[in-house]
């Protein structure tokens, strides 16, 4: 009934051949469980005839359902083989995918501004001042908007009297609107609310709307005091919009009196311009170059002839805040497809080795007339259901795997992940499961057509040539990815040994946010900043206490020129150098050497006292290279051009931008001077107090000291200088991470290979001990056979590692040179790996009886 139930030809002779071979099997355990499985078979396939019916499907549909079934039924009965090709798969694709969907989150999809395309930062190597925003304005003919915007940290008050430090946007209206995101509730900024006399107003975001405010949507028009000013809310920003700079929870209309000392400041603020259609990146550069030259037409004195060659230039406003992660994961992404492309060599592997074991079935088949084209389809179908089953799993380990990669990149804020179900993405995976599936198809159907052109072959190792190409091919990528993986271990050691100029373990910081008029001159910050130095000062565990406005490695440090007073210059001409405003207890607390004079002290710190001057090593060597720098006398202040004072001390090098290059030359002033809406209170500590201890501490004691200067964070000194290469770090772990993968699937494939190989060449293994061959020579040539190929591999790996290397080097800022040490751990990982792998099956030939092998045959 059965035989008459099923379709004629292959499909119905294969189906009851696969019954059969089954039946087999499980009679050798229980002839009764064997009989119980066959009817149920047998009644499933009766019952699926009689409701399809005959002539229902098509020949080609029909025998696409019966491939399919029969691809499943291949798997069940060896699932562990089937769990760990589709495990294999979807941790190959999942990875891959993760990194592409973070990577077209980040630099395709991920624009801040409403026009990508035509939104440009003007001069975006230096900062433009207010004043020259407005006269650009007016001048220029490439862009329909101009705007400027900074970042900066405000004090939100509460309604018990504290403060809170919120990230925010200082932004001229007209650019806010050209953001991708506008305000859910309420309104956007408008031009009114940037002219003088206007009632401050401010656009809140969705997260502190919903922290802060309850999601109430009537906050709309309600009254908060930010920087100890009252500011109505007018809008609402989604939890999407946080741009410009990505951590931004609170915008206010940016706009300043040209009677203010900061109105010609270039200081921190970042100029954005919208172009016209049918203007070009080339117009607007050129658009650019006139107005500086009209500058220094106008006012030779501040901008001489040819002052902005070089400097004057537009560029894509996305560009200058992705460009230094692109790089990097870009990087990744090329790992993470060496990881894809040896797992489908693995993957392929594994089945070719299946289909070398099945070889006397897929004869059988050809003897029952069964043609070339069916078998290849039948293969087919089967790593197509093995590729679709890994894709389906890719695409959940993609969904974690973005998330965790994002939360890796802490310190970058424009990363971001497109979702997994996205049309970019899902297209980038369905592209990357059909590639794959090529090479892991592709394999075992050559072998197939190739084995089987002329007649079915039973020859023992059939295709084994193939499949040690396979592991040299396995081999080579894994060098290639632990080597690269070790070059990024050599990069973070070495930004780990750069000299820091302090000792960060003991060093906590207290980053403040007070509102401008606490900070607005010496008088109102002396009292609060004074008290709350001396008595954190007091806390136990706490050696010294002391202030710098901008956190070195933490904060965007601020640069200036220098007018010397024995060699006078223009402002725009003058020597550049990072400007650090501390106070004494500064360089105590960062135990700065004093290598000559004087560092700040108590007596510059009166209300009364003359400025002075530090300088640091790199400074006093770059100006006064014989040495005479302290006594010499400078003007820092571009306002005050010639007003000179003196250098008094010499202080060494401390790290204050990042870990790469040379250090940089700087100054330092006291902080007394020109109080900062950016402090950061620093503090030596001993005995094992650290931000974690001290944190509830210092919280408490600012709130009842200032109970209007919020605390932005409590720090560990340590956690800041990681911070500081942290994508190279995130880089490092996550390629690690890719070369163990890489380096364990090598090993299951070297494993794979020979365990095949013994399998099939038991026969001949047993016939050449039982005439003598002793037992360690067996072994030792089934691992030298597997060790052979892999060293091949490894030697492959090793030259395209070469010429990796001086992509990694441009791709990566102070990336370690390759040298001869680089290569060493890997290879040995790599060659023990192989060893180990092929080991195992070797020990198991040596240990087959020779006479039962003979018997067995």
């Amino acid at each position: 009934m059965l035989e008459r139930a099923l379709p004629e030809g292959l499909s119905g002779e294969g189906t009851l051949g696969d019954l059969a071979e089954e039946f087999d099997r499980r009679a050798g355990t229980s002839p009764l469980r064997a009989r119980m499985w066959y009817l149920a078979q047998a009644a499933s396939l009766l019952t699926y005839r009689a409701v399809s019916g005959s002539g229902t499907h098509s020949g080609s549909s029909h025998a696409a359902l019966v491939d399919l079934r029969w691809s499943f039924r291949s798997m069940a009965r060896r699932p562990g083989f089937a769990l760990g090709v589709v495990g294999v798969l979807g941790l190959g694709f999942g990875a891959n995918t993760a990194v592409w969907s973070v990577v077209d989150g980040t630099v395709a999809n991920a624009s801040w501004w409403d026009q990508p395309e035509r939104t440009l930062t003007v001069w975006p190597e230096r900062t433009w001042s207010f004043g020259n925003l407005q006269l650009y304005e007016e001048e220029q003919a490439a862009y329909e908007v101009v705007g400027e915007y900074v970042e900066r940290a405000y004090a939100l008050e509460g309604t018990d009297g504290t403060s809170r430090s919120v990230n925010g946007v200082w932004i001229t209206p007209g650019l806010f609107r050209e953001l991708a995101v506008q305000p859910m509730l309420g309104r956007a900024l408008a031009d009114d609310d940037a002219t003088f006399g206007a009632e401050p107003v401010a656009v809140v975001g969705e997260g502190l709307w919903r922290r802060l405010f309850g999601a109430d949507p009537d906050v709309v028009g309600s009254t908060v005091r930010i920087n100890g000013a009252a500011v109505r809310i007018v809008g609402v920003q989604p939890a999407a919009g946080r741009a410009p700079g990505g951590r931004a929870e609170v915008w206010l209309p940016l706009f300043m009196d040209p009677r203010d000392d900061d109105f010609w400041k270039a200081v921190d603020k970042t100029m954005v311009g919208v172009l016209r259609d049918g203007v070009g990146l080339a117009d607007g550069q050129a658009d650019l170059e006139t107005f500086t030259q009209r500058l220094s037409n106008m006012f030779p004195a501040f901008y001489p002839e040819d002052w902005a060659a070089g400097l004057a230039n537009v560029a894509r406003a996305d560009a200058a805040q992705r460009r230094s992660i692109e790089s990097p994961l870009l990087l990744l992404l090329g790992g993470t497809a060496l990881l894809v492309l040896l797992t489908a060599v693995n993957v392929g592997n594994l089945l070719l080795g299946r289909a070398i074991d099945r070889r006397r079935e897929l004869a059988i088949r050809r003897s029952v007339g069964a043609g070339r084209g069916r078998i290849v389809r039948q293969l087919l179908m089967e790593g197509a259901v093995f590729t679709a089953m890994g894709l389906l799993l890719g695409l959940a380990v993609a969904t974690a795997g973005a998330r965790w990669i994002t939360a890796l990149f802490v310190e970058e804020p424009v990363v971001a992940a497109s979702p997994i179900l996205s049309p970019g993405v899902l297209l980038f995976a369905g592209v990357l499961a059909v590639v794959a599936g090529v090479v892991l198809n592709g394999v075992p159907v050559l072998h197939f057509l190739r084995s089987h052109r002329t007649g079915l072959s039973f020859a023992g190792d059939a295709g084994g040539g193939i499949q040690r190409i396979l592991v040299t091919v396995q081999a080579a990528l894994a060098t290639l990815l632990l080597v690269s993986a070790t070059l990024f271990v050599a990069t973070v050691d070495g930004l780990r040994q750069v000299p820091l100029g302090f000792e960060p373990e003991g060093l906590v910081a207290v980053e403040l946010s007070p509102p401008a008029d606490l900070v607005a001159s010496t008088v109102e910050s002396r009292p609060w900043s004074e008290r709350l130095v001396e008595e954190a000062g007091g806390l136990p565990g706490v050696v010294s206490a002391g202030w710098v406005a901008r956190l070195p490695l933490r904060d965007t440090q601020m640069g200036a020129g220098l007018n010397l007073e024995s060699n006078p210059v223009d402002p725009r001409e003058a020597f550049k150098a990072t400007m650090h405003r501390v106070d004494p207890g500064f360089f105590d607390v960062f135990d700065v050497e004093v290598l000559e004079g004087r560092a700040v002290d108590p007596r510059d710190v009166a209300l009364d006292s003359p400025s002075v001057v530090v300088v640091n090593r790199a400074l006093a060597d770059a100006l006064w290279p014989a040495g005479d720098a302290v006594g010499q006398r400078v003007a820092v202040d571009p306002h005050a051009w010639g007003r000179f004072v003196p250098i008094v001390g010499i202080v060494d090098d401390v790290r204050a931008r990042d870990l790469s290059g040379p250090t940089e030359p700087a100054f330092y002033l006291s902080l007394a001077e020109q109080p900062s809406m950016e402090m950061t209170l620093v503090l030596r500590t001993a005995g094992g107090a650290d931000a974690a201890s001290l944190g509830p501490d210092l919280r408490r004691l600012v709130a009842e000291v200032a109970p209007l200067v919020p605390v932005r964070s409590v720090s560990d000194m340590p956690d800041v200088v990681r911070a500081a290469y942290a994508t190279s770090w995130v880089l490092m772990g996550l390629l690690g991470l890719l070369a163990v993968l890489a380096t364990a699937l090598g090993a299951l494939g070297t494993y794979a290979v020979l365990a095949h190989h013994v399998a099939a060449n038991a026969r001949a293994l047993g016939v050449r001990m039982a005439l003598g061959a002793p037992r360690g020579r067996v072994v030792g040539a089934v691992v030298r056979s597997g060790v052979g190929w892999a060293a091949l591999g490894v030697a492959l790996g090793c030259g395209a590692a070469l010429w990796a290397g001086r992509f990694l080097r441009a791709a990566v800022v102070d990336a370690a040179p390759l040298s001869p040490g680089t290569f060493v751990g890997p290879v040995a990982v790599l060659l023990a790996t192989a060893a180990l792998a092929a080991w195992i099956p070797a020990v198991r030939a040596g240990r087959l009886p020779p006479a039962q092998v003979l018997r067995s045959d």
